[in-house]
């Protein structure tokens, strides 16, 4: 069930980058598809250094993790995934538009519903499902309202989608699917700048916490369903992006309560003891660094250009001197003191995650839109590390990174920093971003799944000045 509607969300972004179609394999076998970094043979790679001590079958998970990550991805698509994907759909619209004509019943209909969002044709896909659910009898109304819900977003109708995951939560025992459909839905609601859809966030925020804090008061379980499942370190991302949704709306103590709890329950064995602690330590440690200066001053950078040696850089985040960041006008009684507001965003990439450079373009073109504060300062910057283990590169390692960096603005500068550097702000997954204020104060710090809604959520928070405790 997770792979058909991960599919379905996925589809449109793999659409918009899919080229003219090649000639057909039939007449043209040699004809390959065309290959992007990350589609590259594998690198040499070398194990991290100090893994935590856990069992073999937590240690494999936990050496897994990074390939895990990157196939969750909403741009995990190989382009031959891509065309494979594009050829499905476009079969599945067809049957279903030619299945329309015919007079189904009974489980017929459940079918004909997920043949349909497959094709992307939602309204049929809705009236299909909505048949389905007033059978007297129904084998799977859970599946069918968890494909409403989708069938509803692809209609861009965030409420409708709503009120199917209302149902699932009153009629059925909260499972992997209904957090996961919950998680899809809050997405698309951050996507949105619509006022209704986004308080839709708030109402469905509020029905999910009790179930992840239950679930994780009870060793990070959620029942798995229709082939779905959840980690803990997934339920305290969304723990804590709850916590730090009511936190920015001047709810600290709410959050503060949140957050308290999450600390207790992860410190019980089997959490402690799982693949899933180091991930979940990342993730506190990020939220807790919000409004703290940051750890770091400057990264001893390297600069990557499209070609040519590596230039050594001294690349600074903010400007330690507050004087730096005042104009005074006038004299006397006539004194004007207007703070400058010089903020640094750092986009972190890497060719473990595959949606580091259409993430960053997306970013950089939107916020040259929308000039979203004159003082912001905008670059990318990666490790080796973050690419394969250790920071040390090797010449297939920098050609790789080097082709990725073609992919990136060209306006964009790019740098290569020590790991060192960037492991206090305990990213473990790219892409990510880091936004300091000139007087090094972290305003937004969390990694990024790549799609719109978490894109237009971070560029939603950095947008307006926030009021920031005294340092």
């Amino acid at each position: 069930m997770r792979t058909l509607l991960l599919l379905a969300a996925f589809l449109p972004a793999a659409r918009a980058q899919q080229p003219a179609p090649p000639p057909p394999a039939a007449t043209n076998p040699a004809a390959k598809p065309p290959q992007n970094p990350s589609s590259q043979p594998p690198l040499a790679i070398a194990p991290p250094s100090a893994a935590p001590t856990m069992s073999p079958a937590d240690a494999y998970d936990y050496a897994m993790q990074p390939f895990t990550n990157a196939r969750s991805s909403p741009n995990d698509l190989t382009e031959a995934d891509q065309w494979a994907l594009g050829i499905g759909v476009a079969r599945a619209r067809q049957s279903c538009e030619a299945l329309l004509k015919e007079k189904l019943r009974g489980e017929d209909l459940l079918a004909l519903g997920k043949l349909c969002i497959f094709g992307q044709d939602f309204e049929p896909a809705r009236r299909s499902l909505v048949a389905y659910l007033v059978l007297p009898q129904q084998k799977s109304p859970e599946v069918c309202r968890l494909l409403l819900t989708r069938a509803f977003l692809g209609l861009h109708s965030t409420a409708s989608a709503e009120s199917q995951l209302e149902s699932l939560l009153s009629l059925y025992r909260y499972d992997a699917s209904m957090h996961l459909g919950i998680d899809m839905v809050v997405d698309a609601a951050a996507a949105s700048d619509s006022v209704d859809d986004l308080l839709v966030i708030g109402r469905l925020n509020e029905q999910q916490l009790p179930h992840i804090l239950d679930a994780l008061a009870h060793g990070g379980s959620v029942p798995a369903s229709n082939g779905d499942s959840v980690d803990p370190a997934l339920l305290v991302r969304d723990a804590l992006r709850i916590a730090d949704s009511l936190r920015r709306r001047s709810k600290q103590a709410d959050a503060d309560k949140i957050v308290a709890q999450v600390k207790t329950d992860i410190e019980a064995p089997p959490i402690l003891n799982s693949a899933f602690y180091p991930a979940i330590q990342n993730t506190v440690t990020r939220y807790e660094l919000y409004a703290h200066r940051s750890p770091v001053r400057s990264f001893n950078a390297a600069t990557l250009p499209a070609r040519g040696p590596l230039v050594p850089h001294i690349l600074p985040l903010y400007d330690p001197d507050p004087a730096a960041h005042r104009i005074v006008r006038g004299s006397g009684a006539h004194t004007t003191i207007r703070a400058l507001d010089d903020c640094t965003l750092v986009l972190v990439f890497s060719l473990a995650g595959p949606a580091s450079s259409p993430t960053i373009q997306h970013i950089v073109n939107d916020l040259a839109k929308d000039h979203i504060t004159p003082g912001l300062k905008v670059i990318a910057v990666t490790s080796w590390a973050a690419n394969i283990g250790v920071d040390a590169p090797t010449p297939e390692l920098l050609a790789t990174v080097r082709a990725l960096r073609g992919t990136l603005p060209a306006s964009l500068p790019v740098y290569v920093v020590p790991d060192s550097e960037l492991k206090p702000f305990a990213i473990d997954m790219a892409p990510a971003a880091i936004l300091f204020d000139g007087k090094g104060r972290i305003l937004w710090l969390n990694t990024l799944s790549g799609s719109n809604g978490s894109i237009r959520q971070m560029e939603r928070d950095i947008e307006p000045p926030r009021p920031m405790r005294p340092m």
